[in-house]
This record gives C-alpha cells, structure tokens and sequence, in this order.
C-alpha cells in the first residue's frame, strides 16, 4: 500500500515537473518576444511562480494521500424521478452468465423502459439484447443456456402473426444469445401469467380458458358493465396449468380445477406442480373463504390439498434441485386467518410420504427478504429490523440442519441473493442508507461468500452527490419497548445547532425502513437533507421485522402506539439538541400518510404527553374517515376489522374517535394532498374528504393535487415529478420560509425575472455569497466533471475579506475591478487556505464555453449607447464615458439576463458572462491573462480580440479539479 502510494507520488511529481518545463520553454519564447514589454514580463514571472506552486502543491498532495474535498452536485427532483434500477438478476446453470434488466424513466413515453441485458461474469462486460422497451418480466435462461426468455405485452413483429384483435395480456418470447432478434414463441388469446421451462422444448404455463359465451355475448354488445365480485365471471374467467410445445405451439391442458389458478411451481423433473387457488372473489377485501393449496402429480394425473385447515395459507414455494422437497414460505399469526401483520416461517413439504413440518430457524422474527435453496440446504435473509441478516442452513443424515451465519463479504449488507443452479457463483446487492446499491457478484463456499467484486454500479453519478450521513438509532417508545429507526443528517451540519426536521414515515403498517438506500417520488431524505434539515424515519409499532408481537401489536389499538413512538424519537433528537421544535414537517405515502395526518389532528388523542406543532404536512394517499373508508378500499374490510376492531356499525365510536376528519377544527398545519384519481388501496374519495374538511374550516392552507389514471402508487414520470416538486415547493414554503413556486407568468430572462431572482441567489445579510469559514466567498454553482464555477465574478464585499479596506457602502454587490494579478493570486490562496476547498481560477477553454451560453444581454457599451455603434462611434462615446468614474458605469452583479445551461430542474444560470468587468483567466499557452468585453466595451466580430485595461479587470473563480488540457 506504502509502496503504491510513493510510487503514484512520484508519477504525479514527473508529470507535474513535465509541465512545468513544457511552460517554462513556452514562457521564455514568449517573454523574449517581449522583453521591451516590462509588465508583459512581469506578468509572464508570475504565471510561471503560480505553475511552479501548483507543481509542488501536487506533490505534496500525491506523497500525503491528501486529496482536496471534492465538491458535490445538489439532488435535483430529476435524480428521483429518472434514476436507474437493475433488476431480476438470474444466473445460468453454469454461473457463467447473468440475465437482468435495466430500467430508465423515458421522458417522453413518460414511463420506465426496459432493456434485458446479459452479463459475461469473468469480464463483467455487459451487453444489451433488446432495445428499450415497456415491460419486460420473468426473465429466464432456456434450459441448455443458448437462449433466454422472457414474457412481455409488446407488439408481435412484423410477418409474424399475434393473437386475435382485441386479445390483452404478456407473451413468453426467446432470444438466441448467437444473435438475431427476440421472438414471441406464445401467441394465446388470454395472455400468459406464469411459466417454467422443463427443457429447452417444452415449459409449463398458466393461462385463462377461452371466453365464455357470456363474456362474447358482452364484448359485440359492448358492454362493459361491471358486475363487482361476480361469482359467475369468477369461475369463468379461471386460468389452468397448460404445457406447451414450443416446436408444435401445442397447448395441453394439465388441470381441470374449477377454481382460478393463482401462483404454481413445478418441480425440476416435471413430475409435479404445487398450485394455490383463488376460491372467492372476495377474498382480497373480506378475507373469507381462503385460497386452496394443491400438490398435482402430472404424472399419475392425481391431487392432493395441502395446508387444508389453515385459513392463512403459504405464499411461495421452492422446489429442492432434486424435486424432493418443497420450501413453504408460510404466514405465522396469533388468530389463524388474521394475517395482516404476520411474519414468516418456513414448511418443508417432503413429497416421499408428503409429509409436513415447520423447519425451525433458530430465529423468532422469522424470514424476511429473501430465501434461497441450495444443493445441501437453504439460505434464508432473517428479519432484523432495520438490518436483515442471513443465516445459511446445511441439512445432516438426520434431517436436521447445522445452522450458521453467513460470512465474508458485505456481511449486514446483503439483499437479493441469487445462485446459480450447478455452480457456487452468487450474485446481490449491497449498499446502505447513505450508500447506493451496487451490484456484486461472489462465490458461495461452506457458508462464506468470497472472491467477491463488483458487478454492476447503478446511478453511478450519485457517487458525485452529497449523500447524507445516517446513523441507526434507537429510544424508547410507547409501552416502555425499543423503537428503532434512522436519523438523515443535514448536509451542512455543524455540532452544537439546531435544525429543522422532516419526519419521513414509512406505508404499510406492517412495513419496514431499512438501511438501504431509498432515494424516491414518494420518500427522498436529501432533497430535504440539502435544505439544512434533519429527516427521521421511524419503525413504529406495527412495523414489520421486529418479531410477531411487536407486528401485532397495534392490533385493534391503532395509532394508539405509532404516534407515540413516532415523536419520542423526535424527542430524543431535540433532548441531544440537534433539532428546533419550533420547525418540524411530517411527510408519508399510504400508511405514512395516514400518521403525518394523525401528527395533526389526532396528537392531543393519541400522545397526550407530547407538545409537538408542525408547521408543513405533506400527505399522499392517506385516509382520514375510517367509516367510509370500510367499504371503498379493496382490502377495506378485513384492514379495518384487523387494526380498528369490528365494522363501522359494530364499533362506530372506536371508527370516529380514530378518524382525522372529525378533529379538523384542531388543525392549522399547512396541508398539500396528493391522490392518483384510480386508487383503491386508500379511496381517492379520502383526499376529497380531508381537502374539503380544511377548506371549510379555513384554518391552515390546503392545496390538493389529483393525478388522472394513477392507482395507489404513482407510475408516470410526470406526476412523479410533479408530485416531488408540488412537495418540495410547500415545504420550502412553509417549513423552510421560502418564497413560493415559480410563476409561470414571469417570462425567464426578462427585467422582471431578473429583479425577482435576485432572492434566488445565496446571500449572507445583504451581501452575495455564502458564509464558509467565518468569511464571505463567492456562490458556485455545478458546471461539469465535479467542476463548480461562479454564479457571478468577485464583488467588493467578498474582496472585503481578504483586503480589509472601508467596504464601499452602496457597492457590496457589485463586481471589484482594477484587480491586480497579484491580487487575484493571493485572494486564490486567501480562499484556499481559509476555507480548505480547491479555489482556482477558471481557464481559457471554461471562460469560451460560458461565453458561449445561450441568453446573456450583458453589461457593455452597446447597452449604455441603446444601439451598436461602429468603432469610430464607440471611440467618441468611450471617450465620453471616461470622464466619469468607473463605479458609474458597472452594474450589480446579476442585474443582467444570464447565460443558462441545462434544462429544467437542471438549468444553471451565469451571469455577467462578457461584460461588467473582464475577467482574470489561465491560459495554457500565455499564463494568465484578461478576457472578455467590459462596461466600455463594444463587441465587435469583426476585430481582434480586445484587452481590456487593467482598471477594467475582475475575476470569477472555480472550485475543483482543472481539467486535462485546459
């Protein structure tokens, strides 16, 4: 490491020493050309000590590992909403390769889009086998690994023919890894809603039956009316197991239950399939008559259920490699049939005597985000609140297993582990709350994960992002328990003051934060982190991966424990003095929601010990009258019997006294409410209600935002944006005291934009800039490549800092001029030294590029005279100008139209681009030198480039890296 470490010191030493000759050869040319010029000389000496400091400076930094602090991009609401995911990660047999798919929002089809991508594991090159497209799922490697499969609902190909007009649903398609384009090898009428492959030929698939004549009957009437819950079309539109012959297309049906087929899995050798029925169609809202689990024998063509007497039923089941054994991940309750706060335990299902047992994890919170079989056992991820963990089970002569943690690589931080069938090569995720994911890739022996490496990198850009420290904290909360949670620190944080704090809660209930980095439209910590605010996320009880208890724990005493929970954790912060209770918001999405709304209205009720005021609240989708609630949400009954106790008209008090509705009048937090119009988790009706309610009552501000066609989550790219920027906007403006959201009636670039934006800029007091190390800098602003450059050229009141003359009273905000070489080095070094960041000067090539933007009118002689005079005029006028002092014809900085670079939420505005005051730059083939047009300048296209006079020079600085050949 030493060794390394010396050795790149000395490479960085050898290349600066290079450049620092090449210059000298360059300067002394160029100081011979003009040695009868003294100040050219003169300047020619400095330039050259400037080099010779940057030189040493270099190797300095090489033989100490010192680097300079690199300078962070702020979180933009496109990072959100336009981030990347790799997903559905698959090896081949031999776990040579890798299948997955990319997904990248679209702006224009303003949805995701999907890419399936390949991986080779020994180079870890990546390779595309599709073009962009819309929903790619079930990605599998065919059976001999030479092609691969995936189902989809896009368009068939041309000159291939599709299922009949009017047919809806995804089709399995297969691509040859030799080359060629992807092709569908299904094109049945109902569409395909799950398959596996037995061999390369032939694979297991479930799809609906025809139509029935009730359902033609409707369809040429056009009748769309809807029957809700039809017990008729129920059984009519059930789906079967088929197999399928990929050479012949075809299609043989494998079961002949009268009950729609849900989920299945067939075994490796193609001897079985375990299946699970849907038995009622109203089930998912009333938890009645449960599902049916049934184990075929295709073989033989008999069945047999299984789990008969339990009313809560398995979700998911893995087939042993052998076809021996089935996996049975297997809710675990309190009150069989109760389920919505159950953990999970694993069934093993022998098929030899189909005998059953509960395999005993050494673990009571049970299985929680993940589960994976192996040759000699499994692999389960054990719940663990905020940090799973994995524990690796090998199966002995006895039956029983030898239980062990996982060990090697990323241990804390493992999420999604997949194996390949014949090898030991795995692939998961690692990351945490203040590290984005990153996909790895290892080898799984005895129980160790090693050789591991990185295999894919997502959103690396956010690498270049200042990304909140985190730390996972717990406290006491309701009935005396531990509540665990997370606290986001401000990116600007500082010992000893106080901040604001977002409290950021998690939908569910029985859900989960965890440390893992979630950057989301629904639930982004940095966007408020940026702002100078804490952010805390609470697992309250109720919460998932704490155990049964704690999960069952609000059963029928809902928001009775979470609130409390919620704002002891609040308490902590402000007993360790790190927040001010005076600025508090509360943000959530569905359950989250739902006790944001309770932190306002239903408080005094519920946490009476507790004086806690908020000053924004920020809820999506969260209800606010239970009574109503019941019987609009899809899941409504068996929700609100589980966590209220009874229905509305058994338990109508116990309804009321937890509805936020009937407490509105107490309300006087600022409220923005988001819905998507097609939402039936939590009815859009609820937002209506709660809009309604505090309008009429009139004592806080409300706005309520609808997205058309949105369900319970948000999927356009526009209304994600919208939805973040809405937020963003009413927090800054209330919580932050912010003005409020841009108005579209002021055109960008005008007079008027100008005069307003001028609040936009960073200012201490009165004075542009930014505080830093107890002295006034300039505000830089993202340019590129880790690069920030001045929104604005240096003013004379954070000159003031370093050259402690009277600071002229009416021109703080106004550009220094007649600035020195000299000067202009040592305020570089002022600032370097002060403040510990790497202050220089922009280059030639920086300065060309902004000059270039787009948008400026600045300040120069064409402005003054209202016209563009020709050279002899603007000679005359100049003259003219001269008689009077300088400060009279420079401007406040910003005072003109800027320059602007980027788009949107990532436009950047540079004022003062070519006039004002010429500006200090370094160029590679002269040193320093002045550039640009200044306020007696009149540009001309037709003449060489003019100097301006050194009374006439400023300065705009850079903070970063200077890049290669500049």
């Amino acid at each position: 490491m030493i060794g390394t470490a010396i050795l790149h010191a000395a490479t960085m030493l050898k290349r600066r020493i290079q450049e620092l000759a090449s210059n000298f050869l360059l300067l002394g040319i160029l100081g011979i050309r003009a040695v009868k010029d003294r100040q050219m000389m003169r300047l020619r000496l400095f330039s050259l000590c400037f080099i010779l400091s940057i030189a040493l400076g270099g190797a300095k930094t090489a033989f100490s590992q010192a680097k300079e602090p690199a300078t962070k991009k702020p979180w933009t609401v496109n990072d959100i909403v336009m981030q990347e995911s790799a997903r559905s990660w698959t090896l081949s047999d031999d776990g040579k390769q890798a299948l997955w798919v990319k997904s990248k929002p679209d702006k224009k089809k303003d949805k995701p889009i999907a890419t399936l991508m390949i991986t080779d594991i020994a180079s870890g090159k990546h390779r595309a086998l599709t073009v962009g497209q819309e929903g790619i799922n079930s990605v599998k490697f065919v059976p001999g690994g030479k092609s691969v499969s995936f189902s989809t609902g896009r368009k068939f190909p041309d000159g291939i023919k599709g299922p009949k007009k009017g047919s809806k649903g995804a089709q399995i398609w297969t691509l040859d890894l030799a080359g060629g384009e992807a092709r569908p090898i299904t094109a049945i009428s109902t569409g395909v809603s799950g398959y596996h492959w037995l061999d390369d030929q032939t694979l297991f698939l479930s799809t609906r039956e025809r139509r029935s004549r009730l359902e033609e009957a409707a369809k040429v009437a056009k009748d769309d009316t809807i029957v809700v819950e039809d017990e008729t079309l129920f059984t009519h539109r059930r789906r079967r197991l088929f197999k399928f012959d990929v050479k012949s297309k075809k299609l043989t049906r494998l079961t002949d239950s009268q009950e729609p087929l849900g989920s299945f899995a067939t075994s490796p050798d193609g001897k079985w399939a375990i299946c699970r029925y849907n038995r009622s169609p109203h089930f998912g809202a009333e938890n009645d008559i449960p599902p049916g689990i049934i184990l075929h024998d295709l073989a033989n063509e008999t069945s047999v259920e299984l789990f008969a007497t339990l009313k809560s039923k398995p979700g998911g089941f893995v087939w042993t490699k052998d076809s021996k054994r089935i996996y049975a991940l297997t809710p675990r309750m309190t009150v069989d049939g109760e389920d919505s706060a159950a953990i999970t335990v694993l069934t093993e299902l022998t098929i030899d005597g189909l005998s059953l047992r509960e395999l005993d994890l050494g673990h009571d919170w049970g299985i929680s985000g993940g589960f994976l079989a192996t040759d000699d056992g499994y692999v389960a991820s054990l719940a663990n609140g905020v940090a799973p963990f994995q524990k690796v089970y090998t199966r002995l002569a006895d039956g029983t297993f030898r239980a062990a943690r996982l060990k090697g690589a990323n241990m804390g931080r493992v999420f999604g582990l997949v194996k390949a069938k014949n090898s030991d090569r795995v692939i998961y995720s690692t990351g945490s709350a203040s590290e984005p994911d990153k996909v790895m890739t290892a080898r799984l022996v005895d129980g160790e994960l090693i050789e591991a490496k990185l295999l894919y990198h997502p959103n690396k850009g956010f690498e270049k992002k200042h990304i909140a420290k985190t730390e996972i904290r717990k406290w006491k909360g309701a009935l005396g328990e531990e509540i665990e949670g997370i606290v986001y620190y401000p990116h600007d944080y500082e010992e000893g003051k106080r901040y604001p704090l977002v409290l950021i809660t998690h939908g569910g209930p029985h859900g989960a934060d965890r440390d893992r980095f979630s950057e989301r439209w629904a639930n982004s910590p940095n966007l408020y982190c940026q702002r100078g605010a804490f952010v805390l996320k609470t697992n309250y009880h109720g919460s998932s991966d704490y155990g049964l208890a704690f999960g069952e724990a609000i059963k029928r005493k809902y928001y009775e424990l979470e609130v409390i929970d919620m704002f002891s954790g609040i308490k902590m912060l402000e007993d360790e003095g790190k927040i001010d209770r005076k600025r508090m918001g509360v943000i959530g999405w569905s359950n989250g929601a739902i006790l944001s709304i309770a932190s306002v209205a239903l408080a005094h009720r519920f946490a009476p010990g507790f004086d806690y005021t908020f000053k924004v609240c920020a809820p999506g989708a969260g209800d606010v009258n239970w009574t109503s609630d019941y019987g609009n949400c899809r899941f409504g009954a068996s929700f609100d019997e589980f966590y209220l106790g009874g229905t509305p008209w058994t338990n109508l008090e116990g309804y009321i006294a937890k509805s936020a509705l009937y407490e509105v009048e107490r309300v006087t937090t600022p409220t923005i409410i988001f819905f998507g119009t097609q939402d039936t988790a939590v009815p859009t009706e609820q937002g209506w209600e709660w809009f309604r309610a505090l309008n009429r009552v009139g004592k806080a501000p409300v706005r309520f935002l609808l997205f058309p066609g949105q369900p319970h989550g948000l999927r356009k790219v526009t209304h994600q944006r919208r939805k973040l920027t809405e937020e963003l906007a009413w927090v800054d403006r209330y919580l932050f005291d912010k003005k409020e959201a841009e108005d579209l009636t002021v055109k960008k670039g005008s007079p008027l934009d100008i005069a307003l934006s001028a609040t936009k800029f960073a200012c201490y007091g009165a004075h542009y800039g930014k505080r830093e190390s107890g002295i006034l800098v300039p505000e830089t602003v993202p340019w590129k490549n880790g690069v920030e450059i001045g929104r604005f050229e240096v003013t004379h009141a954070q000159w003031h800092s370093f050259k402690s003359e009277a600071l002229p009273s009416t021109l703080p905000n106004y550009p220094i001029n007649g600035v020195s070489i000299e000067d202009a080095m040592g305020y570089v070094s002022f600032l370097k030294e002060k403040t510990g960041r790497a202050w220089r000067f922009i280059s030639e090539k920086e300065f060309e590029a902004l000059s270039a933007l787009k948008g400026a009118s600045e300040n120069t002689l064409n402005y003054w005279a209202g016209y563009k005079p020709s050279e002899t005029d603007a000679e005359v006028l100049r003259t003219k100008m001269m008689t009077q002092h300088s400060a009279n014809w420079l401007m406040r900085v910003g005072s003109r139209p800027p320059g602007s670079k980027g788009k949107g939420q990532d436009r950047v505005l540079f004022y003062d681009l070519g006039g004002n005051v010429a500006e200090w730059v370094l160029s590679k083939s002269e040193g320093f030198v002045i550039r640009g047009a200044w306020a007696l300048a009149s540009p001309d296209s037709r003449s060489k480039v003019q100097v301006a006079p050194l009374m006439w020079a400023g300065l705009r600085l850079a903070v970063g890296p200077l890049p290669a050949n500049k």
